[in-house]
């Protein structure tokens, strides 16, 4: 009986997938201890004859059921291996559409055994080492984690004992640049070409902050492309309208020490003029090679308008009256503009230019010449006028003061 097994393993193996257990004829012989007659009698695959799903109630169809490991960004959300687990080997395949017709690289990442033991493959079991086998996240729709015991051994060769794969990452860069430890020996697997999930050609990052400069808003964050850890593109929404595109590519160590495959210029931080008043800020970073992008936060800042005060107002006769105060720019000692408006009508535009020492010690940063002296003819009557103070950095106008005055 031995003997028929060993043939019958040998002869199916060649037609079957590299990796549905942990090889060919691991499988198959496995296939025929389990179901010997149902396996030879019946067309189906070696695979389906020993088909358990990793101890759930999946159907052999279902991905968990496929024999493959699941995707790290389906776990915890990027192309890179989580806490606890190293880069233990990995493979390619040719011609992948993902990445422009140039090889694509696969990567494990197997858990880390601590003080457990290992066999002579040199993979300690999922029970010492903490490792949960299931289908990923609990679904049937996801390949398993966490189950299969194997290393192909090309990264991390100093670390002889490993747990099983937790799940894989994948790049269009080759593995030693992902990460320093692995080598350059190659295996290929070209059954993995189409093995996907969104989240391996959408961009990461992060909005960490949208701060209010004074007439303008200060934009900053970090940006990848997770098919190649590069530089990502991104867009900055405000309100409904794109303000600025670019490619972050501003050095982030931090990023970098976080994730050590990730390009270090990775950041951006740009400054976009804003009206004053409540903003909406959306971020969306970009993948260059992909096209496709994702959306990274959103904030609602407030802008501070210019400010000031119209404190003085001289009637002059024959029409004629002085309008004195301040105006000055949030965060700037940049002198802010003036306009004054007469009953419905724009009469007059200028710039701040007289010293006014007391609003300096009231608000330490503004211009030392914040205040105003405007003479206008109004004509004789009762006259509405308005006087507004104006960022002239990005337009915006805020109105100090209306008053009625009957002008002799």
């Amino acid at each position: 009986m031995t003997g028929v097994m060993e043939r019958t393993a040998g002869f199916l193996a060649d037609k079957l997938d590299r990796r549905g257990m942990l090889g060919k004829a691991a499988i198959v012989g496995s296939a025929v201890v389990a179901s010997p007659l149902g396996f030879a009698l019946r067309p189906r695959s070696a695979y389906a004859a020993v088909c358990n799903c990793s101890g759930s109630s999946c159907a052999c169809g279902s991905l968990c059921c496929d024999g493959y490991t699941e995707f790290c960004c389906t776990l915890n959300g990027r192309n890179t291996c989580p806490p606890g687990t190293i880069t233990a080997g990995w493979w390619k395949v040719d011609g992948s559409q993902f990445c422009g017709g140039a090889a694509r690289y696969y990567l494990d990442c197997n858990a880390q055994c601590g003080s457990c033991s290992c066999g002579a493959n040199g993979v300690c079991s999922g029970a010492c080492s903490g490792t949960p086998c299931g289908c990923a996240r609990g679904s049937c729709g996801n390949r398993k984690a966490g189950c299969t015991r194997f290393r192909y051994g090309q990264c991390n060769q100093q670390v002889r004992c490993v747990g099983p794969i937790v799940c894989r990452v994948v790049t269009c860069q080759p593995p030693w640049w992902f990460d320093p430890a692995c080598g350059t020996s190659s295996r290929t697997d070209n059954a993995t070409r189409n093995h996907n999930r969104a989240c391996n050609i959408e961009p990461t990052g992060h909005l960490e902050s949208v701060t209010d400069v004074g007439g303008a808003l200060r934009v900053r964050g970090w940006a990848v492309s997770h098919s190649d850890y590069d530089r990502g593109g991104f867009r900055i929404f405000m309100d409904d309208k794109v303000v600025h595109h670019g490619i972050a590519n501003k050095p982030r160590p931090d990023v970098k020490r976080a994730y050590p495959a990730f390009n270090e210029f990775c950041g951006f931080d740009v400054t976009i003029k804003a009206p004053a008043g409540r903003r909406l800020v959306c971020l969306h970073g970009v993948d260059r090679r992909s096209g496709r992008d994702a959306f990274f936060g959103m904030r609602e800042p407030v802008v501070r308008p210019a400010f000031g005060a119209w404190d003085r107002t001289q009637n002059l006769g024959n029409g004629r009256v002085r309008l004195g105060g301040w105006a000055a720019l949030f965060r700037s000692s940049s002198n802010a503009g003036i306009r004054v408006f007469v009953d419905d009508g724009f009469r007059h535009h200028g710039v701040t230019s007289v010293a006014r020492p007391d609003v300096v010690r009231a608000h330490p940063g503004v211009s030392p010449t914040a205040g105003f002296n405007v003479e206008l003819d109004v004509g004789r009557g009762r006259r509405l006028l308005c006087v507004h103070a104006v960022d002239r950095r990005n337009g915006s106008a805020q109105l100090l003061d209306a008053r009625e005055i009957n002008v002799s």
